[in-house]
């Protein structure tokens, strides 16, 4: 039995242990500790991608109370590809970076037309926990995650709630809302109940629907951030948490509020199927400025 029991400990360290890793280098920025096995030139690029996304974010966060405007630099674990960061991180599942404090983990995805999306992504969590001091439903703890690290950079800035089609889990908007008619698509499943999202109860299983839950977290973050009705609103709603108590009493009735956001999803898919640009390709980031955050 022992004889077994050392070899049972010998595969699940062998699967989810960390591996050794040495980076190759680190490099500082403004607000960033960066440890990196990847190129210098890559290296430089996600941190000036970091760098445009945390003057993004105190843009939108910095007005709240908790918020720390002095802090230590965040610090960051770049692999060279997604191979090592498998490698040194077994055992992740379906995950391409992730954030355990202190450190967010992703790889340089240099085959794809948008290699800092995983990044930004782990990012957003590591400013909410570690920054803006944030305690969030699940929903909007991911959703918030997916509305930074699906925009845009234009023009020197990360452009909040401008869509890149290059990113996740955009490049899955035909799974969500797949009929005009609301009813219809919840018995069809390609909409998940509102209530279910906020609660995070009663939906199908997370294994079977993991981008439709990405999907609806991202679109009613982006909806309740960018609609004209609900933006000015949407910020209470994340310094209360997002619970459903706090929605319906800061953003209104569920079941109103869930044919809103169902339009609004309609709009996007089609304004998204119907487009072919490719916003932005690897290397051609503008320069980074050294203006401080507007807060």
């Amino acid at each position: 039995m022992l004889s077994y029991l050392l070899v049972l400990l010998g595969v699940v360290a062998w699967k989810f242990l960390p591996r050794p890793w040495r980076p190759a280098m680190t490099l500082e920025a403004p607000h960033y500790l960066i440890l990196s096995s990847a190129t210098r030139p890559q290296t430089a690029d996600t941190a000036h991608a970091l760098e445009l996304l945390y003057n993004a974010y105190s843009n939108r966060f910095g007005g709240l109370a908790q918020f720390q405007r002095e802090h230590p630099k965040l610090k960051v674990k770049l692999f060279k590809d997604r191979a090592e960061f498998r490698r040194v991180n077994p055992g992740r599942g379906w995950a391409e970076a992730f954030y355990r404090a202190p450190y967010c983990r992703a790889y340089f995805s240099a085959d794809e037309m948008n290699p800092y999306h995983w990044m930004l992504h782990e990012s957003v969590h590591q400013l909410n926990h570690e920054v803006a001091r944030l305690a969030l439903e699940k929903w909007l703890e991911e959703g918030l995650a997916e509305y930074f690290s699906t925009s845009r950079f234009v023009s020197n800035r990360l452009a909040v709630g401008r869509i890149d089609v290059n990113t996740y889990p955009v490049w899955w908007i035909e799974e969500i809302a797949t009929s005009p008619d609301l009813p219809e698509n919840i018995r069809n499943g390609s909409v998940i109940p509102l209530c279910s999202i906020i609660t995070n109860r009663g939906g199908p299983s997370m294994n079977s629907r993991f981008n439709l839950y990405y999907l609806h977290w991202w679109t009613l973050t982006h909806f309740l951030f960018e609609s004209p009705q609900y933006r000015e609103r949407a910020l209470a709603l994340t310094q209360k948490g997002g619970g459903l108590e706090a929605f319906e009493q800061t953003i209104g009735p569920v079941d109103k509020v869930q044919v809103e956001w169902h339009t609004w999803v309609r709009r996007l898919k089609k304004a998204i199927s119907g487009s072919d640009v490719k916003f932005f390709k690897y290397g051609q980031l503008p320069e980074l400025t050294n203006a401080p955050p507007k807060l």
